[in-house]
């Protein structure tokens, strides 16, 4: 943004800090940048409050104490141009941001020395950004949800300052399970979940900057009437031809009973070069969803302009608005803008004070701005999210959880399957004590070992559960059962069978003067048979016991 043009702004600055609220005078305001995107934006503020009522002077600085302090700083601006043009039809509405202080500082000014009336002042800055941006970057958060939905989850992370609407079908649908794995040690925040999973689902969080809220939509925002941009207010445009993705798309669902690879492609894929994603799924209607879902992902660019301003345009442009330029409003009809619905998707202000005493007109309500303004314009057929970089979380996040049975008695070592109504697998039921005891889902699969021996986990067993985003599995056990472990002196290996301590079967291999002993034994309360092959001997013993 190198070409300038000079104007007057009117820049109304509310800064709240511990509830109270203090007005800094347009005036006063001697630099403004701003960088505004879909899904937020950033700023600084610079301005000068005189302080002088201890040294003759009528002005009192009653910010410094309070901006110094360690309480929040939220801040409000009101930015509008104070001439109109000629061509606009009304006064355009002013643009109106309402964020967080990220930093600030103070420098303490001394205007000038005089004898009989010295002058101190103090140049503040803030620097600003949307509270999801601000709030979100800050929160790490590992807690599990059950039978809830995305838009449940995210309303537990609003707080008072962040407020989002849902217009996307799939945030109302209760899940399972849904586990946010956010570690602060992993360097991902929610502000960076809340963008991953809009990008892998194929939906759009973005800020409304007229009802300074959020909004989690299914695709961009239905169009309102375009805008007119006035020709004049432009100095320049650079039409931008955005690269086009050489990949394609593989679909492959490695489930060995149902293998199935899909391919996505489009007319400018180059051959030989694509984005694979594997997936495992015994359901097909799952690997047709997914292909979907990649095909909605794969979007191609459409052409953008750079737009370079002369002057404040006779309209508020506000990213996620759409505009048109048109020969009647005096701009080409060879130009390639015409016709064309465009969005704005990003736009960049930068007005400074040209140098003046510090103490001049700091009481008005507007002043005289040297200002860069421009706007990155996209082809409103354009689909593609506008997102900031994030990072990926990591899953699986580890848990410790009880295997949940309700057959047999208490404390007996039981174990249940349950039949998933949607997918018609069986699965165990694992409570975590971690989040209040909330159960999920894990298959009921053989883990660990081979597949000819079937020994379920049991009611209460401790189990290392690996919780990705919306499943869960069974990683490994962890304890031996009660009475499983021998002494270390036998040296033996043991497989205990069964409910209890009086219902079971026990079969271990030991050495006794080192020599291998084999025992089976089976115990139904008082009654008990043991089959024990040791050097020489072969026991089989019947025995009720008594008491």
């Amino acid at each position: 943004m190198s070409a300038t043009f000079t104007d007057r702004l009117a820049a109304a600055v509310t800064l709240t800090i511990a509830g109270a609220r203090h007005a800094i005078p347009g005036g006063a305001v001697e630099r403004i940048e701003l960088e505004l995107e879909p899904h937020g934006f950033t700023g600084m503020l610079e301005f000068v409050l005189q302080d002088d009522a201890d040294r003759g002077g009528g002005f009192t600085d009653r910010l410094r104490s309070a901006f110094l302090s360690r309480a929040p700083l939220a801040v409000r601006v009101e930015l509008a141009a104070v001439y109109d043009q000629a061509e606009a039809v009304k006064r355009p509405e002013p643009l109106v941001l309402s964020g967080l202080a990220t930093r600030r500082s103070t420098l303490e000014l001394q205007l000038r020395r005089s004898a009989d009336q010295p002058i101190l002042a103090r140049r503040y800055r803030v620097w600003l950004a949307d509270p999801a941006q601000v709030l979100w970057s800050q929160h790490f958060p590992c807690r599990l949800y059950t039978r809830a939905s995305l838009a449940d989850l995210i309303r537990e992370q609003l707080g008072d300052e962040i407020r989002v609407r849902f217009d996307w079908p799939e945030a109302d649908v209760a899940r399972p399970m849904l586990f946010l794995h956010l570690p602060v040690e992993h360097g991902t925040s929610f502000y960076d979940f809340v963008f991953w999973y809009a990008d892998r689902r194929g939906a759009q969080f973005t800020h409304d900057y007229a009802a300074a809220d959020y909004q989690l939509r299914g695709g961009p925002d239905a169009a309102a009437e375009p805008l007119a941009l006035f020709g004049d207010d432009i100095r320049c445009v650079e039409l931008v031809v955005p690269p086009t993705p050489a990949h394609g798309v593989e679909v492959c669902n490695t489930y060995a009973e149902s293998a199935r690879t899909a391919a996505i492609t489009h007319e400018y894929a180059a051959a030989a070069i694509r984005h694979d994603h594997l997936m495992r799924s015994s359901i097909g209607q799952e690997v047709d969803e997914r292909v979907d879902l990649e095909k909605s992902r794969l979007k191609l660019p459409m052409l953008e302009a750079e737009l370079t301003f002369g002057r404040m345009p006779v309209v508020r442009l506000v990213p996620g608005g759409t505009v048109r330029l048109s020969a009647g409003d005096r701009w080409s009809e060879a130009s390639a803008l015409v016709g064309t619905t465009w969005r704005v998707r990003r736009l960049s202000l930068r007005a400074v004070v040209p140098a003046r005493p510090l103490d001049a007109a700091l009481q008005l309500d507007s002043a005289a701005y040297e200002i860069a303004l421009s706007a990155r314009l996209v082809d409103s057929g354009d689909a593609r999210p506008c997102h900031p970089a994030f990072r990926h979380p990591r899953y699986p996040g580890f848990a410790e959880g009880k295997i949940v049975s309700a057959k047999g008695e208490a404390g007996d070592k039981t174990y249940q399957v349950y039949r998933n109504e949607t997918s018609s697998l069986d699965e165990y039921t694992v409570a975590l004590p971690a989040w209040g005891g909330q159960t999920v889902s894990a298959p009921f699969i053989p883990y660990l070992g081979s597949g000819n021996v079937y020994v379920p986990s049991y009611r209460d067993e401790r189990v290392l559960l690996a919780l990705d985003l919306d499943h869960a599995r069974i990683e490994r056990l962890l304890v031996w059962r009660d009475g499983a472990a021998l002494s270390m002196d036998v040296q033996g290996e043991h497989i205990l069978l069964g409910k209890s301590q009086t219902s079971n079967t026990s079969i271990n291999h030991v050495y006794e003067d080192d020599r291998p002993v084999f025992n089976v034994a089976r115990t139904s309360k008082a009654d008990t048979e043991l089959i024990r092959l040791s050097e020489g001997a072969l026991l089989l013993r019947v025995q009720e016991k008594e008491g």
